[in-house]
């Protein structure tokens, strides 16, 4: 699985990225990337990616997410403010596979 966090410019994020990476790692989910990249550059990367977490930072931009993924079969959601403060990768991962339930 292959998971993509944007965000506004792509470096508070990476921290969470890194929590993730490291939850993932710690409990045998081997096959999933995680990697973070600003909004902005969404339609470059859609393809490559099997879901979508936008950090609240950007959540005035889901609208126009949402048509771009959704337009590809594709899932999203939204990270909670209080998991994305917190830097929470467990609950930031477990978000991303609940989508492909």
């Amino acid at each position: 699985m292959k998971i993509l966090l944007m965000c506004a410019a792509g470096m508070s994020t990476s921290l969470l990225v890194n929590k993730m990476k490291k939850y993932a790692n710690e409990n045998g989910y081997n096959d999933v990337i995680i990697e973070a990249q600003p909004i902005e550059d969404l339609e470059k990367y859609v393809d490559d990616y099997d879901v979508f977490l936008l950090g609240p930072q950007v959540k005035y931009k889901e609208k126009w997410a949402k048509q771009i993924i959704e337009a590809k079969g594709k899932k999203y959601t939204t990270i909670p403010i209080q998991v994305y403060g917190l830097v929470d990768g467990k609950k930031t991962l477990e978000l991303a596979l609940q989508l492909l339930k």
